[in-house]
C-alpha cells in the first residue's frame, strides 16, 4: 500500500478534477458586446449605445454599474437598462484626450450583485475633432473604480469559450503529461546507452507508447474545443502543424523498431532516435508557435501561456491537480505496459 501511494493519489486527483470540472457552474459573465444602430464606428464626443449580453445570471441578478475602461481613463454609462432575458442596454458618452492618436480600445466592465465582470478589448473609440482633453468627471471615476477591491479579483467571463472552458482541465494536462512521459522515455534511453540493459529499453518503449496514446487523446479533445471556439476541427495553426509532424515522427519510431530483429540493435537505434526526436518535438509544439506569432493558441508571439483573462483562482485549483493527476495516472499506465511486455519477453525466452 505504501509503495502505491502515488497511484492512489493520481486516481484521487483525476476523479476530483473530473467531478469538479463538470459539476462546478460557471459564474455570471459577459458573452458579447454589440454597438446599437448606426453609426458603425464610435467617435469621441458622440453618444453611443451598447448591448451587453450576459450569461448564467440568476433570477435575483441586479446591475449596479456599467463602465468602459482602459489604462488611461474610465467612462461610466450615462444610463443602463436590464432586460431579464439577459441583455444590458447601456448609453455612453466618451471624450478622449488630445494625445489619444487614432483612438483608444476599451474593456467593458459590468458590476452585478457586488461582482465585476469584464469583456476585454470590446470597444474602440475613434478620436473626434472636438477632443479637448479628458473631462473632470472621467478623472474622478477613474480614481474611484481603480480603488474598488473587486477589480483585483479574477473575472469569470471567458469570451467565445463559455462552457467549453471546462476542457481546460482535460485537454491541456494531456500535453503536459505527454511532454513529461516523453522526457522520462528519453532518460531511460540514455540509461540504456550507458549500460546496455534491455530493461531500460522496455521502460522507454512503454513510456513512448503511452505518450502516443496521450497525444491522440490530446488531438481529439483539442479538435472538439477548436470546433466550438474556432469553428474548425483542425484550423491552420503552427502549433497544430507541429503536433501533427511530431506525432508522425513518433509513429515512425514504431516502424523503425519493427524493422529490426536483434534486440540490442533495436534498443540502440531506438534510443538514439528517441533522443533525437524529443527536442525536435518540443521545438515544434512549444518554440516555433511562439516565434511565428500567429498561432491561435495562448502563448503565441512570446507571451505567457495563460494571460490574466484566461484563468482565475477557481480554475487553478483544478488545473494544477489535473496536471499532477494526469502525469501520475499515465506513469501508472506505462508501468503496467512495461510489466506486461516484460512477462511476454520472459515467456518467449522460456519457450525458446
Amino acid at each position: 500500500m505504501r509503495k502505491n501511494w502515488w497511484k492512489w493519489l493520481g486516481v484521487f486527483l483525476t476523479a476530483a478534477v473530473m467531478i469538479g470540472g463538470m459539476l462546478i457552474p460557471l459564474k455570471t459573465g459577459i458573452t458579447g458586446v454589440r454597438l446599437v444602430a448606426s453609426p458603425e464606428s464610435i467617435k469621441s464626443g458622440s453618444p453611443f449605445e451598447l448591448d451587453i449580453d450576459m450569461y448564467n445570471f440568476g433570477e435575483n441578478f441586479k446591475i449596479q454599474d456599467v463602465i468602459i475602461k482602459n489604462k488611461n481613463r474610465v467612462v461610466r454609462a450615462v444610463s443602463n437598462k436590464w432586460n431579464p432575458e439577459g441583455t444590458i442596454r447601456a448609453d455612453f458618452l466618451a471624450t478622449l484626450g488630445s494625445n489619444s492618436g487614432e483612438g483608444e480600445t476599451f474593456t467593458v466592465y459590468v458590476k452585478g450583485n457586488d461582482q465585476w465582470m469584464a469583456f476585454p478589448d470590446a470597444v474602440f473609440v475613434y478620436s473626434g475633432s472636438s477632443d479637448s482633453g479628458i473631462g473632470k468627471s472621467d478623472i474622478l471615476e477613474a480614481k474611484t473604480i481603480q480603488a474598488d477591491p473587486d477589480m483585483l479579483k479574477g473575472f469569470p467571463n471567458r469570451p467565445i469559450l463559455n462552457e467549453s472552458i471546462r476542457n481546460l482541465f482535460f485537454h491541456v494536462p494531456l500535453w503536459f503529461s505527454m511532454i513529461f512521459i516523453l522526457a522520462l522515455a528519453a532518460v531511460y534511453s540514455i540509461r540504456y546507452l550507458r549500460n546496455g540493459n534491455l530493461d531500460m529499453d522496455l521502460r522507454s518503449d512503454s513510456l513512448i507508447r503511452v505518450a502516443l496514446l496521450i497525444g491522440f487523446l490530446g488531438c481529439a479533445t483539442g479538435a472538439v474545443w477548436a470546433r466550438a471556439t474556432w469553428d474548425s476541427f483542425w484550423p491552420r495553426d503552427p502549433k497544430l502543424n507541429g503536433v501533427a509532424i511530431g506525432m508522425l515522427m513518433y509513429l515512425a519510431y514504431f516502424l523503425l523498431r519493427s524493422g529490426i530483429r536483434d534486440e540490442h540493435q533495436k534498443a540502440r537505434v531506438s534510443a538514439v532516435y528517441n533522443l533525437f526526436i524529443y527536442p525536435v518535438f518540443l521545438a515544434l509544439i512549444a518554440i516555433m508557435p511562439r516565434i511565428s506569432g500567429d498561432s491561435l493558441h495562448p502563448g503565441a508571439g512570446g507571451t505567457v501561456t495563460f494571460k490574466q483573462y484566461d484563468m482565475d483562482n477557481t480554475m487553478r485549483m483544478l488545473f494544477y491537480p489535473a496536471v499532477i493527476g494526469g502525469i501520475l495516472m499515465y506513469c501508472w499506465m506505462a508501468s503496467l505496459l512495461y510489466r506486461y511486455k516484460k512477462l511476454e519477453l520472459q515467456r518467449t525466452e522460456s519457450e525458446s
